[in-house]
C-alpha cells in the first residue's frame, strides 16, 4: 500500500487512510504505533505526535470492515 498523506497542514486535519474520511475531533480510531511500548510511554498518542509521525490513520467504520473480512 502506499503511503498516503494522513495529516493535512494546510486544514490540519486528519483522514482516514482507508476510505479518505476526515477524522473528527475525539473520534476513535485505529493507527499503526511501535509495540511494545515503554512502561513510561502514555497508552494514548498525542495529535502531535501522531501529525509528526504522519501514522497511518483507520477510522472505526473501516476497522470494523477489515475486522469482518479477514476473521
Amino acid at each position: 500500500m502506499d503511503k498516503a498523506i494522513i495529516y493535512i497542514f494546510e486544514t490540519k486535519t486528519f483522514h482516514c487512510n482507508n476510505c479518505n474520511k476526515e477524522i473528527s475531533t475525539g473520534e476513535e480510531v485505529w493507527t499503526k504505533w511501535k509495540f511494545p511500548p515503554k512502561v513510561t510511554a502514555p497508552q494514548l498518542k498525542s495529535i502531535k505526535e501522531l501529525e509528526f509521525e504522519n501514522a497511518p490513520v483507520i477510522c472505526m467504520t473501516c476497522a470494523d470492515e477489515i475486522f469482518r473480512k479477514h476473521f
